[in-house]
């Protein structure tokens, strides 16, 4: 592999310098918790549509912006299959919704982090941009594949869009308490010097 390409995927893809173990763990267990925070939902009427608002992002935006987008994509995927099956009909396109969700907004994120945005304002702004990507999807593959009416799915949008910006709130501060990421760089670190 040539130097661009690695320093392209060291900077992309910082997840990729972690030991596998610490970071096969880190993603079990952000995983495991978001399928648990999904049971902690509770009902909102919204323009006449009840709904449920629940915070399966968390561990999903803590593995994007702590880790890396591929830990993000992971944990979206496997952090979501609990809400597949809490919808009626089954979704199982949540699971790819939430996997642009980590994959996407851990991209931003790095982008605008290496630009010296204020932490903050870089993952609200991850987050607002991962949601927009994820609109095209979300539209299209509920309303014409599992056939949802299109007012339901506006009202899912909004919801969505509340529940990502309350999460990456919630997120900042936990994920800059607990020092997930770098206790496994650097020991990858010093190990490769």
């Amino acid at each position: 592999m040539g130097k661009i390409e690695k320093n392209l995927r060291d900077v992309l893809f910082p997840e990729l310098m972690m030991r596998n173990t610490h970071l096969i763990a880190l993603i079990a267990i952000l995983s495991a918790v978001s399928n648990a925070i999904m049971f902690l939902s509770f009902p909102v009427t919204l323009l006449g549509i009840t709904s449920k608002i629940h915070f399966i992002q968390i561990p999903i935006l803590t593995a994007a912006f702590g880790i890396g987008p591929l830990a993000g994509l992971m944990v979206g995927m496997i952090g979501a299959i609990s809400m597949v099956f809490s919808v009626i009909p089954p979704n199982p396109f949540i699971v790819l919704y939430n996997g642009l969700l980590g994959f996407f907004a851990g991209i931003i994120y790095l982008i605008l982090r290496r630009m010296r945005i204020h932490k903050l304002l870089a993952q609200i702004s991850a987050v607002s941009g991962a949601f927009l990507i994820q609109i095209p999807f979300i539209w299209t593959l509920n309303t014409l594949v599992i056939g949802i009416p299109s007012a339901v799915v506006q009202v899912i949008l909004i919801k969505l869009l509340f529940e990502d910006l309350v999460s990456t709130l919630i997120n900042h501060p936990i994920l800059y308490r607990i020092n997930l990421v770098n206790a496994g760089r650097k020991k990858r670190l010093i190990k490769s010097k």
